[in-house]
């Protein structure tokens, strides 16, 4: 519980959205693999994952910033660009412009905030 609480929720809140992370993963994969189209279940999903993910990145940020380790910030800085570049990416391709450099762009984003936000969970887990 020490280790928890030292970090001002931090690692809780990364587990968090490591598990949104997959959850907004599902559903994203879900509609070109099941040729699902812009509407419905799996985009709606997506959707608020996306959300949740970016609420989350932000929640994590502020708690970081309460700490006195410039690495913990860094990363969490890095963390929330890579969902604002996802989300970028996925408000031109979800808004109409099907192509699929969006979908690279929304991939990196998640990738980058997949890498950022498991560095923050071992961060915070090895001091």
């Amino acid at each position: 519980m020490d280790l928890v609480a030292r970090h001002n929720y931090v690692t809780g809140l990364s587990m968090l959205e490591i598990l949104t992370l997959i959850g907004l993963y599902s559903a994203g994969m879900g509609i070109p693999i099941f040729n699902l189209g812009l509407a419905g279940a799996a985009i709606t999903a997506h959707i608020y994952g996306a959300i949740t993910v970016a609420v989350l990145s932000i929640i994590i940020l502020a708690a970081a910033m309460r700490t006195n380790e410039f690495k913990l910030k860094a990363i969490s800085l890095f963390n929330v660009l890579f969902v604002l570049v996802a989300a970028f990416e996925g408000l031109f391709y979800f808004g109409g412009f099907v192509d699929p450099s969006y979908a690279l762009g929304m991939a990196v984003g998640f990738v980058g905030t997949l890498f950022t936000t498991s560095g923050i969970l071992f961060y915070c887990l090895s001091h």
